[in-house]
This record gives C-alpha cells, structure tokens and sequence, in this order.
C-alpha cells in the first residue's frame, strides 16, 4: 500500500505544486471556474495586506509522489481580539474522495493551531471572512458564481469524518431583474429622497478616497455580524486594486444624507463565465476570448450592501435597489446572485424574498476542537 504523507509547502516548487493541484482534480468539471494563478499567488504571499496581521501554514498531502490534497491552517490575530474565542482556521482545502487524505491534513492543521495556543479549528475561510466561505453543500446545478466557493458534493463528509461538525450554514439567492420597481419600494425609496437621502455611483476617478468611505460603511454596518473582522485600509485598498479593472461605478453606488455618507450596495458582473476561458493563465489568446465574452454576460453578484445602524429602516436600502435596478436594465443583465448570507438573518433574507429571490445555494462552515 502507497504510503500517504503530509508535508508543509516549502520553496516555490511546493507552492507551485499547492497552487496547481485543483486544475488536476477539477479537469473534467465543466462548472468550475479556473481561478487566474497569478491571483492566487498574490493572495498567498507575504506581502498581502491580510498578512500584516495573520500567519498561514500550507500543507500538501502526498501518495506515491502525486499531490492528494492540500489545506492551510490560518490564524487570524483581529479574529482573536475581537472575538476571544480561541479559534484558528482552516482553508484552501482540496482533496481526493479519501477520508484519509482530509484527517491527514487536518490532522497537522489541528498541530500547527494547538501550537500557537488556539483551542479551535474552524473553517474552510480563504483566508477570512472577508472572502470565499463555507464548502458547498446544495446548489451544484449551477456554476459558481463570482468569488463564490465550488467543489465537489464529498467535501462536507470528508470534513465530518475528519472530526469537524457544523456551525453555521450561508445561502445565495438568485432573483430574477424584474421589469420595474415594486410600488412599496418605489414609495420607501421616494420618502427616503423627501428626507434628503441621495444615491450616486462610485467615482473611479477617487478610487482610493471612495474605497476608504466604503471600508468605514462596512465595517460600522458589518461589524456586529457572526464572525467578522473589522477590515484594514491596506486589506481594502488590495481589494480594490484587484477589482478595479472589473468596477462598474453604475453598479457601485453609496447612499447620502444630507451630504454624508450612510450605505452602499456593491455589484460586480458575473465575469466567471470570460474567466473559465483564461484557464488560470493570461495569454494574448485566452485574453482575446475573454474579452469577447464578457461583452454579454447575464448576471451580477451583490458583493456587499451596508447601510450604518442609525439609518437603517428609512429607507436607504429601497434608494440602493431602485438605482441598481435601473442599471441593471441599462446593461441588459438578467439575474441578481446575492449572497453570502448568514442563514440565521432574517432580515436580509425577507427582504431577498420580496423581490422574488430563491435559495440558489447553500454554504456550510466547520469547526472542532484543536
């Protein structure tokens, strides 16, 4: 019997060979989107802003020499002074259908955290809550989404075999662009404009001063949630650096009033289905292909919408809706995914519903001792 061994990621050949394993286990997958490798690099590397205040470990797992899985343990330091809970995590997590290979690698995760003094692994968190979340367990029907997790259906029992037992459950709703403003919307959203509230798009050409505003909205609306950090200014200017060429300022809008700033609603295209054509890599070909399909693309993903706690029930949110909706028209897009959403917030979710969204998919987080 080939022997299966669990080693940490050194030099480049290794982070090589962590960055390259999905392409070999997703290569008959037509729903998953190659993820560009530069990016993941980048994400990866000591110079992220993420870093400045958090350490990973990556590991691989081997048989007989091929690469059988691969995981990071992460310890996010704001994490654990905002919430005190002991809890390091875990993420990047791929791997064969082998019960084995996902113990193994836990097992040295649960190492690596029991060595920094945490009690707790949780995850999969790539590598915070500020990006991709949970395992998908429901909704494999449909490709993932734009910064959306995807894998496959034996994730969630690999990770249950592995000692690991759920602890929160995200969905994403999918809503079909209705061809007008619901009458109760439109009325909210006209009271809101009688008060003094305004919607205007993003100025791209203030990026770094827009961005800076849009931190500050997150982190006051956002910062009471489930698990959330708040977000640096250096981990949102990274953001915004890799999201610029992406930026549509008509689906970027902040809320006002009377001149100050109190929401924004934060939608990119679905640009997953031109990235799939890059397969990982910018050549002069695949950027070609891209280009040409991202002219018509159907959908949009709500990234983000915040408005701060002493606005909240006049009538921001309805501003918010009635001017993307009316870009979403002009662009001739057909569908809205919103999510991640915490299942437990009903009030997001109802308000989802009245526009006639459905549960697309569902996204669960793990945990367990160390």
């Amino acid at each position: 019997m080939t022997k299966l061994i669990v080693e940490p990621v050194e030099g480049r050949r290794g982070l090589r060979a962590f960055l390259r394993f999905p392409e070999e286990l997703y290569r008959d997958d037509p729903r998953w989107v190659p993820p560009l490798r530069r990016d993941e690099r980048a994400r990866l590397a000591p110079t992220d802003p993420f870093f400045a205040h958090a350490e990973a470990r990556l590991f691989l797992a081997r048989c007989g020499g091929a690469v059988v899985g691969r995981m990071a343990g992460i310890v996010n330091r704001l994490h654990l002074a905002r919430w005190g809970d002991g809890a390091g995590f875990f993420g990047f997590f791929e791997a064969v259908p082998d019960p084995a290979v996902a113990g193994a690698l836990l097992g040295e995760v649960r190492a690596w955290l029991r060595s920094r003094g945490l009690t707790a692994v949780r995850g999969p968190v790539n590598p915070s809550t500020h990006d991709e979340c949970g395992v998908l367990v429901e909704g494999f029907d449909r490709p993932p989404c734009l910064m959306m997790p995807y894998n496959p259906p034996y994730y969630p029992s690999l990770l249950e075999g592995a000692g690991l037992h759920p602890i929160r459950d995200l969905v994403s709703y999918v809503v079909e662009v209705p061809p007008a403003l619901p009458a109760r919307v439109e009325s909210v959203a006209r009271a809101a404009e009688g008060r003094g509230m305004r919607v205007r798009p993003l100025d791209p050409r203030r990026l770094s001063a827009e961005t800076e505003l849009i931190r500050g909205l997150y982190n006051a609306a956002w910062g009471g949630n489930w698990g959330v950090v708040p977000m640096t200014a250096e981990e949102a200017s990274g953001l915004a650096s890799r999201l610029r060429a992406g930026l549509v300022p008509d689906l970027a809008l902040i809320a006002e009033s009377n001149g100050r700033p109190v929401g924004f609603l934060l939608c990119l295209p679905d640009y997953n289905p031109a990235i799939r054509l890059l397969r990982g890599r910018v050549t002069p070909w695949g950027l070609a292909r891209f280009l040409w399909r991202r002219r018509r693309l159907e959908g949009v993903r709500v990234m983000a919408l915040g408005v701060i706690p002493e606005t909240r029930r006049r009538g921001v949110d309805a501003l918010l809706f009635r001017e993307a909706l009316a870009a979403l028209q002009r662009r001739g897009h057909r569908w809205v995914e919103a999510g991640w959403i915490l299942e437990e917030n009903a009030v997001t979710r109802r308000a989802v519903e009245r526009w006639g969204g459905k549960v697309a998919k569902r996204y669960r987080i793990f945990e367990g001792p160390v």
